[in-house]
C-alpha cells in the first residue's frame, strides 16, 4: 500500500503485528458481525487491511517498529466517523498510534470523551435520578422534569474529519440537552455540602460544540453524567436496535476511568443498558477501558 495512503488514514500504526484471529476479535467488539474477507477484515461497510510493515517516520519515530492496519469505508457508515474510530480503537488496545491526515495521535493520551451506557429508550429525569440516589446510597436533590429536545450537538468527533474517500460527515455521535435552566429548590438548599450525586443546571449546546463540563446534567462525585441522544446505530450495540428506534446514550466523563467504568457497570445492570467506549466499542469489564499494561 503507498505510503501516502497510510499517512491520510485513518491507519492504526502497531508495534508489533497482530494475527488476524486478533484483529477479529477486536473489530468485533465494534461490530459483533465484522468478517474476513480474505487477508482483510470488514465491518459494515468499512474495510480494515491486513497488516502492513511500514517505516518508523510514519509516526514520527515514535515507535521503533511500525505494522499499519488502514481503514477504509467502502459505502455508508453506521454513525459518522465510524472508520476512524475503528483505526483509534483499534490502536488504543493494541498499544499503537493513530495517524489521520497526517497527525500522528495516541488514543491512551486522549481526554475528548468517555463511555456511554446506551439505553433502548430515555429515561425520565425521576427514574434516572432514582438510579443514582440508590447507587450513590443516600438521598439526593430534585430537579424539575425535562423538556423534550430536537436540537443535536456534537459528543466526542474527532477534530478532523475523515478523508475524502471515506464517506463521512462532519458531525458527532450528536448530544442534545435542554435549553432550561433549573432554580434551587428548597431541598438543594437544605442538601449536605458533600452531597456526591446533585443534579446540575441544564444549559443548551450548541450544534457543532464539543460537551463542556457545564452541559452534564449530574455528578455523582467527580464523574459527571449526561443524557442524550445517541445518533447513528452503533452496531456494537445493535442487539437494543429490535426494540428500540431510537437510542439513549448516558455519557461519564471523570478523570478516573476505573471508577468512571464502575459506575457504568452499575447503570447498565440497573437500566438493562450496554456500554461503549468513546470510539463505540463494546466494554464488559472496567479494564476494557484502560490502556494495554
Amino acid at each position: 500500500m503507498a505510503k501516502r495512503r497510510l499517512r491520510t488514514g485513518p491507519t492504526a500504526a502497531l508495534p508489533a503485528k497482530p494475527s488476524q484471529a486478533d484483529l477479529l476479535r477486536l473489530v468485533r467488539l465494534a461490530d459483533p458481525d465484522a468478517r474476513e474477507d480474505g487477508a482483510d477484515i470488514v465491518a459494515v461497510d468499512v474495510r480494515v487491511h491486513a497488516p502492513v510493515e511500514a517505516e518508523p517516520e510514519l509516526v514520527g519515530g515514535v515507535l521503533e517498529q511500525v505494522w499499519a492496519c488502514r481503514v477504509v469505508a467502502e459505502g455508508p457508515l453506521p454513525f459518522d466517523y465510524f472508520d476512524r474510530y475503528l483505526a483509534e480503537g483499534i490502536a488504543f488496545r493494541l498499544g499503537g498510534l493513530a495517524v489521520c491526515r497526517g497527525e500522528v495521535t495516541d488514543p491512551a493520551d486522549s481526554d475528548r470523551g468517555g463511555p456511554a451506557v446506551i439505553l433502548p429508550e430515555r429515561p425520565t429525569a425521576d427514574d434516572l435520578r432514582a438510579v443514582l440516589s440508590a447507587l450513590d446510597g443516600a438521598p439526593k436533590a430534585d430537579i424539575g422534569d425535562e423538556a423534550d429536545s430536537d436540537d443535536s450537538a456534537t459528543d466526542t468527533a474527532p477534530e478532523d474529519a475523515t478523508p475524502a474517500d471515506a464517506t463521512t460527515t462532519e458531525a458527532g455521535t450528536g448530544a442534545t440537552v435542554d435549553a432550561e435552566v433549573e432554580a434551587e429548590t428548597e431541598a438543594e438548599a437544605d442538601a449536605p455540602a458533600d452531597t456526591e450525586a446533585e443534579a446540575v443546571a441544564e444549559v443548551a449546546v450548541d450544534p457543532g460544540d464539543d460537551i463542556k463540563p457545564d452541559d452534564f446534567l449530574y455528578t455523582v462525585g467527580d464523574i459527571r453524567v449526561l443524557v442524550v441522544p445517541e445518533k447513528g446505530r452503533p452496531p456494537a450495540v445493535q442487539e437494543l436496535l429490535p426494540f428500540a428506534t431510537e437510542l439513549t446514550a448516558i455519557e461519564l466523563r471523570g478523570d478516573d476511568p476505573e471508577k468512571v467504568g464502575a459506575l457504568a457497570l452499575r447503570l447498565a445492570d440497573a437500566l438493562n443498558g450496554l456500554i461503549v467506549d468513546r470510539w463505540r466499542f463494546r466494554i464488559d469489564a472496567v479494564e476494557d477501558l484502560l490502556p494495554p499494561g
